[in-house]
């Protein structure tokens, strides 16, 4: 009843819903966690009233691959070496054939862990998608299952369910003018736009207090996207404030990692880069040493160029009739033999609620500057400023011509 009453107060306000239960976590996770996962197909369970030759319907589709994309790319980050899902797919298919016949599914762990070559798997079971859109009320949600599985015993290692959606219209939005012009606009979104946002609910939902176990230092290994595609290391941020350092600097370097994963770098696991820089006496939490030299680092984590940050805003504040969080970020690409700064940009991001963001009624003046202030809203703020910054690098032309891929150089 609670967890009803909770989310019908997030649907009246047109908030991201997250409404997930507590994680399970084998005892001892972290004692023996394993090493190399790959994250299985995600599958729609959910049961459509409807010929089956229909099959589910395509923005679902678009939902279910989403949510993997965005749970891949944010898992990315954590303390294992993951497979790529392209290389999981093509190994599934070779030895069970085409993916959405799904005879996959009837392997067990130990099948899949002998032909994917890892020590663990990801699956998740999607048991509810909906995408609607109407003149009075819009949605987008899903709900989910996922699971870990130990591919030499089968035991489950982590298990947990997530909801995530996003409503809108005159039905929900009746304080906040803005908003409500502003969701009638997205209610002419594409689903793949909408999913997307619903997607990363879902994913830091799922994510949140996963074992994260450290790594060791970079063993020789094949280039994960091939030998000509550079290699990248994201160094621990630095802040203008020391409070952001244990916070700020490592959402925001987790949030860019996860956004440049499909770009034109390979990028070095974190955790590795971490390892490396704690043998030489680094702590996290901390800035890193002054002392520190960028070739050697490079070296170290077989890395070709080095991106530095700098956490330059964070925050929330609360002014009673109206709130705002904000983010903001300065990156460097360095060439680490010569020190040389490639390319360099700096962003911002905030949001606001309340009377500054536009006409208001008599409720939404109290309740807008109050939810405009959820942790959700700024860890939101945070991810878009970090995807944003990695596009950009991806697509900048002045690294382009930096790496010789025979592009002009930006003026």
């Amino acid at each position: 009843m609670r967890l009803r009453r909770a989310a019908a107060a997030c649907a009246a306000l047109g908030l991201a819903l997250g409404c997930g239960g507590k994680a399970y976590v084998r005892e001892g996770f972290l004692d023996h966690p394993p090493k190399r996962v790959a994250i299985l197909p995600f599958v729609i369970t959910y049961a459509y009233d409807r010929p089956a030759q229909e099959g589910v319907p395509s923005d679902h589709r678009v939902g279910r691959d989403a949510f993997r994309k965005t749970f891949a790319q944010r898992f990315s980050t954590l303390g294992y070496e993951d497979l790529k899902l392209a290389e999981v797919d093509a190994r599934l298919a070779q030895s069970w054939g085409p993916l959405e016949e799904e005879r996959w599914r009837q392997a067990s762990p130990q099948e899949l862990g002998k032909a994917l070559g890892v020590d663990a798997v990801i699956s998740t079971e999607l048991q509810r998608v909906l995408h609607l859109n109407t003149p009075l009320y819009t949605e987008t949600s899903l709900i989910a299952s996922l699971q870990m599985a130990d591919t030499a015993s089968g035991e489950v290692l982590w298990r947990t369910r997530v909801k995530a959606a996003e409503r809108g219209g005159a039905l929900v939005k009746k304080g906040q003018v803005v908003d409500f012009v502003k969701d009638q606009v997205r209610s002419y979104l594409p689903p793949e736009v909408k999913f997307l946002r619903v997607a990363e609910t879902a994913t830091r939902q799922a994510l949140e207090g996963f074992p994260n176990p450290p790594m060791s230092l970079p063993a020789a290994r094949a280039p994960a996207k091939g030998a000509d595609v550079p290699r990248l290391a994201v160094l621990p941020f630095d802040a203008e404030r020391p409070a952001w350092l244990k916070d700020a600097a490592v959402v925001l370097r987790r949030d860019l990692a996860a956004g440049l994963q499909e770009g034109r770098f390979d990028i070095v696991e974190l955790g590795q880069v971490d390892a490396v820089l704690k043998a030489q006496g680094w702590a996290e939490g901390q800035p890193l040493p002054q002392a520190l030299s960028p070739a050697k680092l490079a070296k170290d984590v077989r890395a070709d160029l080095l991106l530095r940050g700098t956490v330059t805003r964070w925050g929330r504040t609360y002014l009673l009739i109206h709130s705002s969080v904000k983010a903001g970020l300065a990156l460097e690409l360095v060439e680490p033999a010569s020190g040389e700064v490639v390319w360099t940009i700096e962003r911002k991001n905030s949001r606001i609620a309340g009377v500054l963001k536009g006409p208001t009624g008599y409720k939404s003046i109290v309740t807008s500057p109050i939810t405009g202030m959820k942790r959700s809203n700024l860890e939101r703020v945070a991810g878009h400023l970090a995807q944003r910054m990695a596009r950009e690098l991806n697509e900048s032309l002045a690294v382009a011509a930096y790496l010789g891929e025979g592009h002009a150089a930006e003026p």
